[in-house]
């Protein structure tokens, strides 16, 4: 599998890709006046107009079966969250005219401590956009053995047993599968700490949470696009379950790392 890694920035670099050529898009931007030393920050007035262009130029470059996963939070100011996420994912169903598809939730390790009104953050969304109905889904890729209380259970519904007396049968299909599909809500904590290349960075997610969407999303030999590559972790992810990825990093610091990190575990993809 091949890892296309450019230098630039991406608004300028998402232009030369050709149309309905990626597979699957998956990223996390600069949330709005976050990392301002790295990315210059954005504010949250200003972050649709900034991230507009970028969308109408993913909705461009994505196939009509590909999916594009966005993971952003909206951060706390004066006490309260604001709103600029909200309004970003409204905008990009309602303006840019990609399908809402799905939202996900991904658990994460809070940051210990106490918060004034409020509790440690330990999850963050995924928005799931679609440019048509019929996109690529592999929902058994992802399945995991089910438990046997959990099989006993569909068992007694697929034969139509009554377990209370009530004599209501329900319908008799034939169980084809032992594995359970997961939902939406994924259990998936950050598992980077301060001996990891991944820490040089200042927002992670984890490897696990990019395998689960390049499984269900996309098939062999996609291609994968990361417009902010930060530490390369789609790289990592996309390189590991033979996948061609792009990726895109602004910062000259962060295009080093995810080259590294690519290079360390380059053995394993092999």
């Amino acid at each position: 599998m091949t890892a296309t890694i450019i230098h630039g920035d991406c608004m300028n670099e998402i232009k030369k890709l050709n149309d309905s050529s990626v597979d699957l898009v998956i990223t996390s931007p600069p949330y709005a006046m976050q990392r301002k030393s790295t990315y210059g920050g954005v504010t949250e007035d200003d972050y649709i107009q900034w991230f507009e262009p970028l969308a109408y130029e993913i909705k461009r470059v994505l196939k009509n079966t590909g999916s594009f996963f966005l993971n952003i939070k909206p951060h706390c100011n004066n006490g309260e969250r604001v709103l600029y996420v909200m309004k970003l994912i409204i905008h990009l169903k309602e303006v840019v005219g990609f399908r809402f598809s799905d939202e996900f939730t991904w658990t994460k390790l809070g940051v210990a401590g106490r918060f004034n009104g409020r509790f440690k953050n330990a999850f963050e969304p995924v928005y799931h956009f679609t440019k048509e109905k019929g996109y690529t889904h592999n929902p058994y890729a992802v399945a995991k053995p089910a438990k046997d209380v959990s099989l006993a259970r569909y068992k007694r519904k697929a034969c139509g047993e009554s377990q209370n007396g009530s004599g209501f049968a329900g319908m008799r299909k034939q169980i084809t599968s032992t594995l359970a599909l997961p939902s939406n809500h994924l259990h998936i904590p950050q598992k980077s700490n301060q001996h990891t290349l991944q820490s040089k960075h200042s927002a992670v997610f984890p490897v696990e949470l990019v395998d689960f969407f390049i499984k269900a999303y996309s098939n062999k030999n996609d291609i994968v696009l990361d417009p902010f590559l930060g530490s390369g972790t789609t790289a990592i992810s996309a390189l590991k379950l033979q996948r061609k990825v792009i990726g895109f990093e602004k910062s000259k610091e962060y295009f080093n790392l995810s080259n590294e990190r690519i290079k360390s575990v380059q053995p394993q993809l092999i």
